[in-house]
This record gives C-alpha cells, structure tokens and sequence, in this order.
C-alpha cells in the first residue's frame, strides 16, 4: 500500500468526517483535507489535485455530492468514492453519471475504507495507462474534447501530469520537446510542432 496518498474527505457531518479521519490515518493514509460543501470540495480540488477524493452524497448544502463530483471530472482526472447511507436503486442511478471509482454504503469499517480506496486507485491508475495508449489520445488528453487544464506525456521518466498554468516555457532541443515549469523541467521525444497544438494560443506566443 501506498502510504502517500492524499485523501480529500467531503462530509458535512463533523463526527463521521473525524471517524473517517481516524480510519484512514490508521490505515497509513495521508488527509489532504476535510470539507463540508461541494462548493468547497471543488474549490480544494481546484488548490491541489488529491489522488482520492471520498464524496458523501447527501451533503445539506444547495449542491450535492454527485453534482459537485460531476464539476470535478469534467475537469479534473481524479478518482471519486461515494459516501451514503442509501443503497435504494434510484441514489444509485443518479450516482452512477459522474462515474465513480466506488461506493461505499454507511456504516462502514476500515476494511471496507482501506479495499475500495486501494482498488480504486488501481483502476484509477489503469484507466490512465489505457487512455495513455489508446489511438484516439496519441499519448496525451485532447484539452479541446475534454475541457482538462492538464496534458498526460510521455516523458523520459515515464508518464507525467502537467498543469498548463505551470508552464511557462515550451522549447525545441534536437530531437525533443522540452516542457519547462516553474519547479521542474519535462522533456518528451513528442514533435514540438504537435505539442504546442496542446496549449492555448490565448496564453503561449511563438518567438521564433
């Protein structure tokens, strides 16, 4: 198990967020942080992407949790568990439109936690891997199809995630395209001519 994974918990009541606080830190996961509204949750994905986020469903705030998680894929790649106490068919169709990566029903254990949370970040991550290879993205996520504000490459260190508003200097060095950020440099063997159709021209200049 990987100990270093963020955890983002979304739950409005105080004493099951601090359980689930408690189970996971126990379980050797890391607690991004905890909020009580989908306007939040939005707001704290948008500061730092978690690698999980748990999303109660029937949060007491004018959003819910399916509507918050569905905000949150269109333009963001994170996994997403759902917390709730119903399991009646129609909680569960109207869950099922932001694609979640689980759904855990209340009460739960800490195994119940520690086997959706590890099997969901597997998937999570060979879903990536899928999309990575596959014909259609050309190893990297089309931003014009899917509204991302982040490119997936495949960089000499393997596949990278890429912030576009982290980047600030995108140039041609002989056979690569490198990628330079504000903390770190990414270069990719991907033609710079086909790289740079990837970034907004309302943000980028081309000099020379």
């Amino acid at each position: 198990m990987n100990t270093k994974y963020k955890i983002l918990i979304v739950e409005d009541e105080i004493l099951v967020a601090t359980d689930i606080e408690e189970s996971l830190e126990s379980l050797g996961y890391t607690i991004q942080k905890i909020v009580d509204t989908g306007k939040k949750a939005i707001e704290e994905v948008e500061k730092s992407l978690p690698d999980l986020v748990l999303m109660d469903i029937n949060l007491k705030d004018e959003m819910t949790g399916i509507e918050a998680a569905s905000i949150i894929t269109q333009k963001h790649d994170v996994p997403i568990i759902y917390l709730t106490a119903n399991a009646d068919i129609a909680t569960v169709n109207k869950a099922k439109v932001a694609l979640p990566y689980g759904y855990i029903i209340k009460p739960f254990t800490d195994k119940d936690l520690q086997t959706n949370i590890e099997i969901a970040i597997f998937k999570f991550g060979n879903d990536l891997k899928l999309k990575f290879e596959s014909e259609q993205f050309n190893t990297f996520f089309d931003l014009k199809d899917h509204e991302k504000n982040q490119i997936i490459v495949h960089a000499s260190q393997g596949l990278e995630k890429i912030n576009i508003d982290d980047v600030y200097f995108i140039e041609k060095d002989d056979d690569q395209t490198v990628i330079h950020m504000f903390d770190e440099e990414v270069s990719t063997k991907k033609p710079f001519s086909e790289l740079i159709e990837f970034f907004p021209k309302n943000k980028f200049v081309r000099v020379s």
